[in-house]
């Protein structure tokens, strides 16, 4: 008896002990990249405000079959949803499953002639949950790295590209 009470305490201590630390995480979490590009303010928003020309810098949208509907893309588990667009920034929901969705926001930004910084950002508010706290920390390293991949081919394909 005196063992399973031991037991008890230890797990209710340990679980708020692990609640107290997640507390200190943030409950919005962003995760960003950027890339400069020698492109006109056009070329960028062709590329990145309509879902129809992903597939051609997307590595996931050339790989797997992505469905369009209106301003919605369902690729696998995930949805892509248009939000707005300015005349330098264009934002989205992506809902991956299981996961509190994110704010996805382009932003270009003119340095000088046609050359152009793209700010790539995923916003994440997540609960007070230590489960969605602690998965918060792996976001960065996760998406980060496949953010600088589709950067790169955003470059390439503003550089390989015409606009019709």
């Amino acid at each position: 008896m005196r063992f399973i009470k031991l037991i008890l305490i230890s797990a209710v201590i340990l679980s708020l002990l692990v609640t107290g630390i997640s507390l200190l995480f943030p409950s919005t979490v962003i995760a960003s990249r950027a890339i400069e590009v020698n492109a006109s303010s056009d070329k960028i928003a062709y590329f990145t405000s309509d879902l129809n020309h992903w597939k051609e810098w997307m590595s996931d949208w050339k790989e797997n079959k992505v469905r369009l509907d209106n301003n919605t893309a369902y690729i696998g588990t995930q949805t892509v949803q248009f939000l707005s667009k300015t005349h330098h920034s264009v934002q989205y929901q992506w809902v991956a499953t299981g996961q509190s969705p994110y704010l996805v926001q382009f932003e270009w930004t003119l340095l000088k002639d046609s050359a152009y910084v793209i700010h790539w950002s995923f916003e994440q508010k997540v609960k007070w949950y230590p489960w969605e706290k602690f998965q918060t920390l792996l976001n960065d390293k996760v998406l980060g790295s496949k953010m600088e991949l589709e950067l790169q081919n955003l470059q390439a394909a503003l550089n390989n590209k015409t606009l019709p």
